[in-house]
């Protein structure tokens, strides 16, 4: 029986579960291999079979795994587990702001955390050649201004490539290849804050005073106050000359 081609995945706990790094390897790899055994999937992502267990009970519970009968393998008989679906999408039915960018937050960590240890064994083993003529291996990082019409298309993108991977997820031909890509508007915090900041004040700067607004006196502390009446009193008491009597002579 064919799977369906999109199998949801509707609440944030069971796509935690089904978004850490083991587990969605194991799904990944198993849209390659399924119907299949465990110690199918340990080969092919080189782990011991008996770590696996636990991964796919959890991926069995939330309904990403389903059981698809019994084999036999040599002399004994083994399970054989198939996915719910071809691919597997995030369909909260809570989708406030909250909920949607944490999900968002914990699937882009669980990639990258992905990417890195993919591109940490690669390296490691030396696998990646980059002479010009048999370059096995791209990384880029880009930025640039993008109206919401260019990021959907660049999003379109995205979805080609997919279905491009999609297409030779089955064949044996070549080697295996991890792709990662995404697309992330950017926040600066510190900088965003002290834009929004300038912005406001020049906002406040520029706005007329409103027609009800009484000019207020301006306030002078009770030092400053004091100032020019001390000064009046010493004027009042310091001695004047007498209008009728000459000023004496120096001699």
């Amino acid at each position: 029986m064919p799977r369906p081609p999109i199998h949801l995945i509707t609440t944030p706990k069971a796509w935690a579960v089904y978004i850490a790094p083991v587990r969605l390897e194991i799904v990944e790899t198993m849209r390659m291999l399924a119907p299949c055994s465990i110690a199918e999937i340990a080969a092919a992502i080189d782990r011991p079979a008996d770590t696996l267990y636990r991964h796919i009970e959890k991926l069995r519970k939330i309904g990403a795994v389903v059981e698809a009968g019994v084999r036999r393998s040599g002399r004994r008989f083994e399970q054989v587990f198939d996915l719910a679906g071809d691919d597997f999408r995030l369909g909260l039915r809570d989708l406030s702001p909250r909920t949607t960018n944490k999900m968002f937050d914990l699937s882009a960590q669980s990639i990258a955390k992905l990417f890195s240890r993919t591109a940490r064994d690669a390296t490691a083993a030396e696998q990646i050649v980059y002479e010009p003529t048999k370059r096995n291996a791209s990384v880029k990082f880009e930025q640039a201004w993008l109206t919401q019409a260019e990021f959907e298309e660049l999003r379109g993108m995205f979805v080609a490539l997919k279905e491009f991977m999609d297409a030779r997820k089955l064949r044996r031909e070549g080697r295996l290849y991890f792709v990662a890509f995404a697309a992330i508007p950017v926040h600066r915090k510190r900088g965003a804050r002290i834009a929004a900041t300038r912005v406001s004040a020049a906002a406040s700067a520029a706005a007329p005073a409103p027609p009800s607004a009484k000019p207020t006196a301006a306030r002078t502390s009770p030092s400053s106050a004091k100032v020019p009446q001390l000064r009046a009193q010493a004027e009042v008491a310091a001695p004047q000359p007498s209008p009728d009597r000459k000023p004496r002579r120096k001699t």
